[in-house]
């Protein structure tokens, strides 16, 4: 059996990896939306498919956190996470036509960047 260095725990080898790729999967969003704009706007539609596949990683750090009593400490992160990632298609859908709505898409964009990264540095060094 392997030592755990003090003061850090054994997470589940799916949870860290999850929390790992969200943001990489999110720099890939930035390089798409950045594409639509200045390349190909008819990449706006794999933008929108991109992040509603973003769910899946989402979900999954959701599940892991409440069904594993080892990873109870992640809840709140996971949470916030899923809260902000659910308020993305509410600015898009719901503010359609409301262009202080949806302009608050690209920042709150910045809010899940900022709380996916400092998830995944948690979870990789175990605190």
């Amino acid at each position: 059996m392997t030592d755990v260095p003090a003061g850090r725990t054994l997470l589940p080898a799916t949870f860290r990896m999850l929390a790992l790729a969200i943001p990489a999967l999110i720099g890939g969003q930035v390089f798409l939306a950045g594409l639509a704009i200045f390349s190909d706007s008819s990449l706006w539609d794999t933008h929108g498919a991109f992040g509603g596949m973003l769910a899946l990683p989402v979900l999954g750090l959701v599940g892991f956190a409440f069904l594993r009593p080892e990873l109870s400490s992640y809840r709140a992160s996971v949470l916030l996470l899923l809260g902000l990632y659910g308020l993305q298609f509410v600015f898009v859908i719901a503010g359609e036509g409301i262009g202080f709505v949806q302009a608050l898409h690209p920042a709150n964009a910045i809010a899940i960047t900022v709380v996916s990264v400092l998830l995944a540095r948690s979870a990789w060094s175990g605190k």
